[in-house]
């Protein structure tokens, strides 16, 4: 393995060139940004848990104690942070989302400007930032990276990015001084090493998922770098030393400060994130996420899983072909011609809804091509300036699309689960496999170059288009001043309108101290009221349902602690396979009876058919005696 990925050889980057890149991705992030501004986040599914959990957190409560949560502790500490420094509003998550975003796209510019070409690491973070930062393509406003439907996996992403970054160069540390000068810098390459393994603890507590990708890319780097860098004796204890201690820094610190707050076996429980919960929940079993798995129609999955591994197929034969029988001199002809045939194509008849299904069998056939150019692969730079670090990624990258079973995407959990998938497909296309088709006697790469330009640019165009159809409908203010976000407008969908007009309510006739519960979600009206949650659990979806022990759990907790007003929003439950709260005998029926022998209707916001808040306040019998 000779070949060269420098594809359009560069020179060395200068600091003056990085900069400018730096610059140019910059510039993208503020225009989507301010695109975009406040209109990410759904003001009833989901995100309100990310407004109003570390708001508590900030109020001495604490998670798994006080809220049950089934992630890690990470992520909502670290907002809660950032909430108790900067003070509490959406504002303040939005400025720290803003910024982890921006170092999340210089990990991402920076880790293929090294492995590939500086080049490949601008295209890189460009299409980062078009597809996944800021995407909307339906109807939920909650997976981008400015208001997540949960922080876990875009910090766990960021964490893990960062682990790689780092564990790869300290391998290139080695390549570069070779073995004696290595061994004299060893402790940089162990605080390299640490600074990968602090970030992979970190990371062990946001999702399990993340977790076991990193650790996978993490594990393969170093057991392929001490393979093949002639690693042994001391100087491999002390590498593994560096970077198992770095690992186990924050999950003992989180263990250890949770332990001063519930019994230690709570506290280890919570730091183990959701893989107690997997246990408990059994999510196979949900239908829901059989759907976000594909299991629900396998047979329909795999047929566009087979239909599109063959139309790549084709298209790269046919790419091949031409690179191969075409003469020289007509390359950079053929290569625009492509360019634009490619790009009209696939953005007239691809259905990019399911385009991403052939991407797991894609990363399967390069990561072994990676691993037979690890193995024969002579020279040390070469190895771990390229190979190592691009066969680190595709294993990060198939484990996370791997979560989505038969059904990988780039919308909903696709956002943050495909996205390595997606920027590494589109690099070894535009720039690896290039490179290798210049290295042979016929082929130029620019063929290759220009097809995977012009599919790339269709993609984006139409990925865009959707998106900002959905953000031009959001003109509907929910919440005031630093906790004000843009919903769709009354044209639309009345959600907004009528959460608008129910807040302006309730904040009125609440009570500083009354207590709120919302029923099945809605929490972000308990935030923008501060009004707290008597129950631990802070959302009924069956997810949750189950995770929490069931609803006979649920109402024993509200027999201890009975909410002062109780609102009822009007939330589909398709995706879960069960009908409306409390109407569906195997949903919500023991709750909502509960509800009805104490509670009775005060005031209904809205029209229930469409949306609609229904309040609950305490039947007569049931109020407390005044002192």
């Amino acid at each position: 393995m000779n070949a060269n990925l420098s594809p359009l050889d560069e020179p060395d980057m200068t600091s003056r060139r990085v900069w400018q890149q730096r610059a140019v991705l910059a510039v993208l992030l503020g225009v989507l940004a301010g695109m975009t501004w406040r209109k990410w986040g759904d003001p009833v599914v989901d995100f309100g848990c990310e407004l109003y959990v570390p708001w508590q957190i900030t109020q001495g409560k604490h998670l798994y104690r006080d809220m049950a949560w089934l992630g890690g502790p990470l992520a909502q500490y670290g907002n809660a942070l950032a909430f108790a420094v900067f003070g509490v509003s959406l504002t303040t998550l939005i400025w720290v989302n803003l910024v982890l975003l921006a170092l999340l796209t210089e990990l991402i510019r920076g880790y293929f400007a090294r492995c590939v070409s500086p080049l490949a690491g601008l295209v890189a973070g460009l299409l980062f930032l078009s597809l996944f930062a800021f995407g909307q393509y339906g109807p939920l406003a909650n997976y981008n990276y400015m208001a997540p439907y949960r922080h876990e996996p875009i910090r766990g992403v960021l964490l893990a990015t960062g682990a790689l970054y780092a564990a790869t160069h300290a391998w290139q540390l080695w390549a570069e001084q070779g073995p004696p000068a290595a061994r004299r810098m060893a402790r940089r390459m162990g605080l390299w090493l640490g600074l990968s393994g602090l970030l992979f603890g970190g990371v062990c507590l946001t999702k399990l998922e993340i977790a076991l990708a990193a650790g996978l890319a993490l594990f393969a780097g170093f057991a392929v770098g001490v393979a093949r860098l002639g690693i042994r004796g001391q100087f491999l204890w002390k590498l593994s030393g560096w970077f198992l201690g770095g690992t186990l820094v924050l999950p003992v610190g989180f263990v250890g400060y949770l332990a001063l707050h519930m019994p230690l076996t709570l506290a280890l429980r919570g730091a183990l994130g959701n893989l107690a919960t997997v246990v408990v929940a059994n999510p196979a079993q949900q239908a829901f996420y059989r759907q976000v798995l594909g299991l629900d129609a396998w047979a329909r999955h795999v047929t566009d899983i087979t239909t599109g591994c063959g139309i790549v197929s084709l298209a790269g034969l046919v790419v091949l072909g031409g690179e191969r029988w075409l003469p020289h001199r007509w390359h950079p002809a053929a290569a625009l011609g492509g360019a634009l045939l490619s790009g009209g194509l696939a953005y007239r008849f691809v259905p990019w809804e399911r385009f991403a299904k052939p991407f797991p069998v894609l990363l399967a056939l390069t990561a072994v091509g990676l691993i037979y150019a690890v193995r024969q692969e002579t020279d040390r730079d070469r190895l771990c300036r390229h190979w190592l670090p691009l066969l680190m990624w595709n294993l990060l990258a198939l484990v996370l699309i791997g979560r989505l079973g038969l059904a990988a995407r780039l919308y909903h959990y696709g956002f943050v689960l495909a996205f390595p998938a997606f920027l590494f497909l589109a690099t070894m296309a535009l720039f690896v496999l290039p490179a290798l088709l210049r290295g042979q006697p016929s082929g130029t790469g620019r063929l290759t170059s220009g097809v995977a330009a012009g599919v790339l640019l269709a993609c984006v165009t139409a990925h865009l288009q959707l998106a900002f159809d959905h953000y031009g409908k959001k003109t509907q203010p929910v919440g005031s001043g630093g906790d004000r976000l843009l919903t769709y407008g009354p044209r639309w969908t009345p959600v907004g309108q009528v959460l608008a007009e129910t807040t302006a309510s309730l904040s009125q006739s609440l009570p500083p101290e009354a207590t709120l519960l919302v029923l099945p979600e809605g929490i972000a009206l308990n935030y923008w009221l501060r009004r707290t949650c008597p129950t631990s659990l802070l959302a009924f979806d069956p997810y949750y349902l189950a995770a929490g022990g069931g609803e006979a759990a649920v109402v024993a907790e509200l027999e201890r602690h009975p909410p002062d007003v109780i609102a009822l929003t009007r939330r589909d439950m398709w995706e879960y396979g069960v009908g409306w709260f409390g109407e569906d005998p195997n949903y919500g029926r023991q709750v909502m009876a509960w509800v009805l022998r104490r509670y009775e209707v005060a005031q209904v916001f809205g029209e229930w058919e469409d949306f609609g808040v229904v309040l609950f306040r305490r039947r007569a019998a049931d109020l407390p005696p005044v002192p």
